[in-house]
């Protein structure tokens, strides 16, 4: 994976060097190469509703983040300077 994330990066930062009238050309060769690898199919993931269930449903998201924000304020003001 981390191999794949550097070759991506190396052709991205190569394509900025290509002259502006040959990029279509790549992007030919580009939608080639992926009609070749039509056996390989992207799964598509969903996350919505990942947390349904959990228990996250009965917090009062504004009443924590100000308990938080009121810890945070309390904690900074208690430092000596």
């Amino acid at each position: 994976m981390h191999n794949t994330g550097l070759k991506i990066a190396e052709i991205n930062k190569d394509l900025a060097f290509l002259p502006e009238n040959r990029l279509d050309e790549v992007k030919n060769f580009v939608t080639f190469i992926l009609s070749q690898n039509k056996d390989k199919k992207r799964e598509i993931v969903q996350m919505r509703g990942i947390w349904k269930g959990k228990g996250f449903e009965g917090l009062d998201i504004d009443k924590e983040i100000k308990a938080v924000r009121q810890e945070m304020s309390e904690s900074i003001l208690k430092r000596e300077v």
